[in-house]
């Protein structure tokens, strides 16, 4: 490393921005990487990485979702100048004192507040996808993070292009209290060319679509142009040969629709090709010892010889863990997949395709942002391969008329929006540190209040009055239920909490009012689910399987209640989840000793959501057991028990990541 613009690392020969970043960083500021989808953030993370770990310092890489996660791991393990990697993410904790050790961001806010001493020797941060700031759930926690890492540890912020890169970048130099190198990389290794296509017009650029426009408008009583038909386009690219490609939907069922009719009359493979699928294959199914003369993983063999798949959170992630393995040989040629595929996971291909460009923000179906429609056609164009990545959306008739096309494929891309929103169990844990005042400061140093004093002074005092009523009607219900008492006292009620982030009131509740002692491990487990499930409207299962922990689950609901009219009589808006039992049969009958394929009888979620919901659970039991291990010997155990009954099979994540059972999962 050298305090000028270093020109090479690890064998590459850096780009302009990689070198700026990497210059930066050698000066001791914090980074703001702000690139295309394939232009090569991650070596600037990899820099950063070497660099802590030649000053003898950790590095911390969070991620927001598990999945990209779980590759980083395997990557650094991989990577024999790192080698000693390790994982935080909920499912497991591996060797979490190693030089590098990847982690969701949550767990790493969750670590300040609990256990901030562990970070004493970390030097850098990289905060992966940081654009993720912007997401309504989970946004927060990114900006928390942000907010209370010790002021000496270094951030490397690694994004997609944003519109308000400068104002972020301001905000994050005075919370952080260290200089920002901004670096912004506007050029894609390998350009993009957009086209659009209906069956009634062909496939055609986007200069066109108004001509295209007007002639449609003849003929809004033709049933020919209201019929959708996607099939020529994908007949026109496997003719030209320009494979492989992801087809981008968002729907789960129309992903294994597709896939599944597809690959019964369409064989892409050569017999070389099947014959490599086939290596693949046994390889891993030696490795992970999965079953595949029935169920989700033989239907998966017969897609894969045709060289389709499908893939998306709802699938095992056995079932995602062979797709990735085969895509990336490059031995399937068409993937239906959901945009979790473009969320960092890297896995170009030569081209994409949208099935729509409408998609459900959260509240209702609209059509998509400029900065989620170029991060998932960002993974068309391979570098080294392809000259330029061709990008086909599928309209509608109405979609020809109506759709905003210039916007989303080449207008300004949406700026970060502040999600900051101070949980119970921040503000219990503020408390603590500070007494109530601490939350106001909170409040000011963020980048919500940021914003509001950009905007306008009338905002700024607006939002000042309005966070400090609603900060004071929270703490009104911390106390009420006896979290927190005067000045800076957290009671046992609150110390608990903090070690819960996440449904930390209804779990305290609940262990305080004694409910998980009245439940058997196979109890526990389906009470676990009902506390986090949030079930998709069409799940079901019988009515019937209820009957061995119903007791418990009307206890619990009893107990909740109590705590979501406590929330309402402060003066707030219910934001505690109550019980959802959909998932709760499935794990009850699991940890009773049901077989992973018999679980459709219990219910009709997808296998990949239970095995999800499965692990969270197994995650909340381990930081029960963790609250119980002093002074509640027996809870304790029966905690214990809860995990060995569900931790098995395909929700025992150790196979997923090629681990032996020695590997110990722990809280």
């Amino acid at each position: 490393m050298s305090a000028t613009r270093p020109t090479t690392f690890k064998g590459f020969t850096l780009s302009t921005f990689q070198r700026t970043a990497a210059a930066a960083m050698d000066a001791g500021e914090n980074v703001l990487v702000a690139a295309p989808t394939g232009a090569g953030k991650t070596l600037v993370a990899e820099y950063a990485i070497h660099l802590a770990m030649q000053r003898g310092m950790r590095s911390l890489y969070t991620a927001p979702i598990k999945a990209l996660s779980n590759q980083k791991f395997r990557d650094f393990v991989e990577d024999k100048e790192i080698g000693d990697a390790g994982l935080m993410t909920g499912d497991i904790t591996l060797a979490p004192d190693s030089k590098v050790l990847v982690m969701t961001t949550e767990i790493l806010r969750n670590t300040l507040f609990e256990n901030p001493e562990r970070l004493h020797d970390v030097g850098v941060v990289v905060f992966d996808e940081i654009h993720f700031m912007d997401d309504v759930e989970r946004g927060s926690v990114w900006e928390e993070t942000l907010m209370f890492l010790p002021k000496d540890v270094m951030v490397v912020c690694l994004s997609a292009t944003i519109d308000n890169l400068g104002q972020y970048a301001t905000w994050l130099e005075r919370v952080r209290e260290r200089p920002v190198r901004v670096v912004e990389e506007t050029k894609r290794p390998v350009p993009l060319k957009h086209s659009l296509y209906h069956p009634q017009a062909g496939i055609f650029p986007p200069s066109r679509l108004k001509p295209i426009r007007k002639r449609f408008l003849g003929h809004k009583k033709d049933k020919a142009f209201k019929k959708r038909n996607d099939r020529p386009l994908l007949d026109e690219l496997i003719q030209d040969k320009q494979l492989p490609l992801l087809y981008f939907c968002f729907s789960r069922k129309l992903c294994e629709r597709k896939s599944t009719t597809e690959a019964k009359f369409r064989h892409l493979l050569s017999k070389e090709e099947k014959e490599k699928v086939s290596e693949v294959w046994e390889k891993g199914k030696k490795e992970f010892a999965f079953e595949d003369r029935r169920g989700p993983m033989q239907s998966l063999k017969k897609q894969v010889f045709s060289g389709i798949a499908a893939h998306h959170a709802g699938m095992l992630p056995l079932h995602k863990e062979m797709v990735e393995r085969l895509f990336t040989r490059g031995l399937l040629k068409v993937l239906y997949t959901t945009e979790t595929f473009a969320m960092g996971i890297n896995m170009p291909a030569r081209a994409v395709i949208f099935d729509s460009l409408m998609k459900f923000d959260g509240i209702e179906f609209d059509y998509m942002r400029t900065r989620d429609y170029l991060q998932m056609a960002g993974r068309a164009g391979r570098l080294g391969m392809d000259d330029e990545g061709l990008v086909f959306s599928v309209l509608t008739y109405d979609d020809v008329l109506d759709a905003p096309v210039h916007r989303i494929m080449s207008g300004k891309v949406e700026p970060i929006t502040s999600r900051f929103n101070l949980g119970y169990a921040t503000l219990v844990h503020l408390h603590g540190l500070a007494g109530r005042d601490a939350a106001t400061e909170a409040w000011n140093r963020s980048f919500a209040a940021f914003q509001a004093r950009e905007h306008s002074n009338k905002r700024e005092e607006q939002n000042r009055r309005n966070t400090k009523a609603l900060l004071d009607k929270r703490y009104e219900f911390l106390d009420a239920l006896g979290f927190i008492g005067k000045d800076r006292e957290v009671r046992p009620r609150g110390r608990t909490c903090l070690q819960l982030a996440g449904y930390e009131i209804q779990l305290t509740e609940l262990l305080y009012a004694g409910v998980f002692d009245e439940a058997d491990p196979p109890q526990l487990c389906a009470l676990l689910g009902a506390v986090i499930y949030e079930g998709r409207k069409r799940d079901e299962f019988p009515p019937r399987a209820v009957r061995p922990f119903r007791d418990i689950i009307r206890r619990a609901q009893t107990v909740i209640q109590h705590a979501q009219d406590t929330e309402v009589d402060c003066g707030l808006a219910g934001t505690l989840t109550g019980l959802d039992i959909g998932m709760s049969p499935a794990l009850y009958e699991y940890a009773m000793g049901a077989s992973f394929q018999d679980l459709g009888r219990y219910t009709t979620a997808a296998p990949g959501d239970f095995v999800r919901i499965a692990r969270m659970v197994v995650q909340y039991l381990r930081h029960l057991q963790s609250i119980c291990e002093k002074d509640h010997a027996e809870l304790h155990e029966s905690l214990d028990l809860a995990i060995a009954c569900l931790y098995r099979g395909p929700v025992d994540v150790r196979a997923e990541l090629g681990l032996d059972e020695s590997a110990e999962p722990k809280a």
